[in-house]
């Protein structure tokens, strides 16, 4: 698979954010992000993601991809401008305010974010049982979300013995746990195989269809050109819609 998306220097780009009447999970309103007093990564951005829809978010390696998932989970705080999930205002929420936006939203990783001296149920059971699991309903839940992606009959195997695949599979099932509403997935398929590569997607797909909002950060284009979603490229500081043409690239 193509690693990264190569970008001419005048790609014709339009706004991502026009005016419609579907539900809006979440809002930038003039978000500027940057680090250490350099240029801003992103400068006055305003981008609307619908409730139920399927989005890649994708641009050159720096383009600030990662930067937008960690303000929409209240990672990090903007420079300047509001960022609204539901209708809520979450530029600047913390402590348990905080904690309860991210438990809303299922998030994964390109470098799969787990414990691998520890099993695969133990992996997808810390979430849970942070969050006051016990006994039966834990280990039904547990068995749930590893029945979705395959690995209940392992769930006593140690992660550190999972292929690079296997290791996303368990980073989805514990990213499920709670049943997000929207899911986040920065470079889900960036260190894996072509076969396993569209395994995860359509996984991905699948929580979609079950009305999960998705979006995707990838530089990938045949994956892009494969499971056809919104694409969003992130260009100049601006985040804007645009469209596959051809093989060549996009606009």
């Amino acid at each position: 698979m193509n690693p990264m998306i190569r970008l001419p220097p005048d790609l014709p780009v339009k706004g991502a954010c026009d005016e419609g009447t579907a539900l809006i999970h979440f809002e930038f309103k003039n978000i500027t992000k940057s680090y250490l007093g350099n240029l801003p990564v992103l400068d006055q951005v305003n981008f609307k993601i619908e409730a139920g829809g399927f989005y890649y978010l994708t641009g050159v390696s720096g383009a600030g991809k990662t930067t937008v998932f960690r303000l929409l989970l209240s990672i990090e705080r903007p420079d300047s401008g509001e960022i609204y999930f539901d209708g809520e205002e979450i530029s600047e929420v913390s402590g348990t305010r905080q904690a309860l936006h991210r438990r809303r939203i299922g998030m994964v990783f390109q470098d799969y974010r787990l414990l691998p001296a520890d099993t695969i149920e133990e992996n997808v059971a810390l979430p849970l049982r942070v969050s006051g699991y016990r006994g039966a309903a834990l280990r039904n839940r547990i068995d749930r979300q590893l029945e979705q992606v395959g690995l209940v009959e392992r769930k006593r195997e140690q992660v550190m013995g999972l292929s690079g695949g296997e290791k996303q599979l368990v980073s989805i099932a514990r990213a499920m746990s709670f049943d997000p509403k929207v899911f986040f997935a920065d470079e889900p398929t960036g260190n894996l195989d072509q076969s396993m590569a569209f395994r995860v997607m359509e996984l991905i797909q699948g929580l979609h269809r079950e009305d999960s909002t998705v979006v995707v950060a990838t530089h990938d284009l045949d994956l892009i050109r494969s499971f056809r979603a919104k694409t969003l490229l992130i260009k100049d500081r601006k985040i804007h819609e645009v469209r596959l043409t051809g093989q060549a690239g996009i606009s």
